[in-house]
């Protein structure tokens, strides 16, 4: 029921220590470097195709000669194989891995042909065992770990499972890079020891395979390629490796304090901490290899964008690049995903937020009107409304005054799913998201709501909606209008983290034709920002003249007072009435957004012009 505000500190306690000494090793790399910052590498393993893996954060510290634990910069195993070190491999961490698929031939396994699409890109296909990954290829504690390092079980999906979902999934995983490969070498491209630099030119068919899942190895140069982030870096070459020398510059002096550091900190260790990776052993003395490139790339950005310096969510989308590229590669796509494809979604008053918010309202309005009814509380149209009833903005009070919904799906947006579903789902995501835009996350959002639809159904609403009638719930009985928005958040925010399998997201309901939601294009989400954002600020604009301020956000749905001010004492006279019809029908003129009718599609509600005209004459 309110906009997203932004807290500047975590909501939960924890240290509050700098931990940014420098280790001897990263000391030593620094005087080596004369200068040169910070090493830019990612804290990636060796890939286990060309030496064996030796988990950094295994179970069990790995004890010297004399029976005492070694840091894990300077493990050795008996084969002479270092493990991970700050400084070791140009890879991301994904490629330690590779696919962690079992070479074995798929057995008569159905590849889900998509709607549109039977005989374009079956996944039917029986492969050559050779030059697969090998049987059983390491990967740390793969009983419990997924092949980056995640857990496998969560609080609603156990290890088996997973399991079980996986091994049909890893086959599916072979097919896809197969034709991927396929793919490459019909458009002349080179793999570069797998690893591909360079993709193919836009087409159906590649936004298909993308759709499809990129094959993971090959994730951190696709992200890269389709974000330009190579653009970016040719036109700042040198700027982060400045900027680590200016975090250094501030570390080490006692008068300059540097913003966010205290509330990056905070955040470093709660970052993924079911990922192996970020977690700190008890045995190990300094910070895990990953948290201090993730320390570095944070408090770099917010350096560099002091307008946004550092916001909660941006953690996990630093940790996630970083698990498929390098330090600087990553600092550039947090760049650009918080400039190009969540633009203002991070900045301090998070307005970019709220306008994404009510941009998504609009879509589930448009796209999913059977569910909107369950979207949309009874109590907020009272609050924009004149003493007849009739509501002062055109029936998009939800952009003023967003629904409770919006606490959920907020953060969808401002973490690009990260946890919201399991990590492959999230990858599939972000694979779309890089190759499609931003438009992706509103249509993937909508998806989530279209699967959530049968058990959305079961809250029974009365056939005269929720505007009218109290919602009856699961048992039948009948339920408040803070119950069933209660019911309706459940819901939303628990049944995306049971989606274990990606397919049946894409296969069900992205790849159906049929679903007017997949007409849902960049364009159209670039025309309804600048219209939510407009009719956010001439709400704003009508606020302050009237002095209402922003009371209509402070989240009090038992607030039985006019929040826009009409009926008040104040505004009993005529000149009261009219001077605020005038503001209203100048201020907030009840425009309606049209679905692809471009902004000239905008049209004026001339119904509520008419009543407004009527309201002056009467007490003129």
């Amino acid at each position: 029921m309110m906009d997203v505000e932004r807290s500047r500190h975590s909501m939960h306690p924890g240290s509050s220590g700098s931990g940014l000494r420098h280790s001897p090793r990263e000391t030593a790399v620094l005087i080596a470097t004369a200068g040169n910052g910070y090493p830019k590498k990612s804290p990636s393993m060796p890939n286990f195709h060309e030496k064996p893996f030796t988990s950094t954060n295994a179970s069990e510290p790995i004890l010297n000669s004399n029976g005492l634990p070694v840091s894990s910069e300077y493990v050795a195993d008996n084969s002479g194989v270092q493990s991970l070190t700050d400084g070791d491999a140009s890879l991301s961490v994904i490629e330690m891995y590779g696919d962690e698929v079992e070479s074995r031939r798929p057995e008569n396994e159905d590849g889900g042909n998509l709607e549109g699409d039977e005989d374009a890109d079956s996944d039917e296909l029986e492969l050559p065992t050779s030059g697969m990954p090998p049987t059983g290829s390491a990967m740390p504690n793969s009983d419990y770990f997924d092949r980056y390092g995640f857990k496998k079980q969560s609080n609603l999906i156990t290890e088996q499972d997973y399991d079980e979902w996986w091994e049909n999934y890893s086959q599916y995983c072979i097919r896809r890079k197969h034709k991927w490969k396929i793919l490459m070498e019909k458009s002349g491209l080179p793999m570069d020891n797998d690893s591909p630099n360079r993709f193919p030119s836009r087409s159906e068919k590649l936004k298909r395979y993308v759709r499809k899942g990129i094959p993971a190895e090959w994730r951190g140069n696709a992200w890269w390629y389709f974000a330009r982030g190579q653009e970016k870096l040719n036109k700042n070459k040198g700027i982060y490796d400045k900027l680590l020398l200016k975090m250094d510059d501030l570390l080490k002096s006692k008068t300059k304090s540097m913003p966010d550091l205290d509330i990056i900190e905070r955040d470093l260790n709660r970052t993924f901490p079911d990922n192996i990776h970020f977690q700190k052993e008890t045995f190990q003395i300094d910070d895990p290899p990953m948290i201090k490139s993730l320390r570095r790339v944070l408090v770099a950005f917010s350096l560099y964008n002091p307008k946004i310096g550092y916001c909660q969510s941006m953690n996990f989308l630093a940790g996630l690049l970083l698990l498929f590229m390098d330090e600087e590669r990553a600092f550039w796509m947090l760049v650009i995903i918080t400039s190009r494809y969540l633009p203002g979604v991070h900045n301090i008053n998070l307005e970019g937020v709220n306008v994404d918010q009510g941009v998504l309202m609009l879509c589930i309005k448009e796209y999913l009107p059977e569910i909107w009814q369950y979207i949309m509380p009874q109590t907020s149209s009272k609050h924009f409304s004149l003493n007849n009833g009739t509501s002062l903005l055109g029936g998009n009070d939800f952009l003023y005054k967003l629904p409770p919904i919006t606490l959920c799906t907020a953060s969808w947006f401002m973490s690009c799913f990260v946890g919201v579903l399991p990590i492959e789902g999230t990858l599939r995501i972000w694979d779309c998201l890089f190759y499609e835009e931003s438009h992706f996350l509103f249509k993937i959002s909508l998806a989530i709501f279209k699967l959530c639809e049968p058990e959305l159904i079961k809250l029974k609403p009365l056939r005269n909606g929720i505007g009218k009638n109290p919602i009856r719930g699961q048992r039948g009985s009948q339920m408040s209008n803070g119950e069933s928005e209660m019911e309706v958040f459940q819901i939303v925010q628990t049944f995306p983290k049971q989606l274990i399998n990606p397919n049946e997201l894409f296969d069900r309901v992205i790849f159906k034709r049929r679903f007017s939601l997949n007409k849902l294009d960049q364009d159209e989400v670039d025309r309804c920002r600048k219209y939510v954002s407009s009719q956010r600020l001439k709400y704003k604009h009508y606020s302050e003249i009237m002095g209402t301020g922003h009371r209509n956000n402070n989240n009090n749905s038992n607030n039985n007072s006019n929040d826009i001010g009409i009926a008040s004492s104040s505004s009993n006279s005529a000149d009261g009435e009219k001077m605020a019809g005038d503001i209203i029908n100048d201020a907030l003129s009840s425009e309606v957004y049209g679905f692809k009718k471009g902004l000239g599609g905008v049209h004026w509600n001339n119904s509520i012009k008419a009543k407004v005209k009527q309201m002056r004459k009467k007490k003129g």
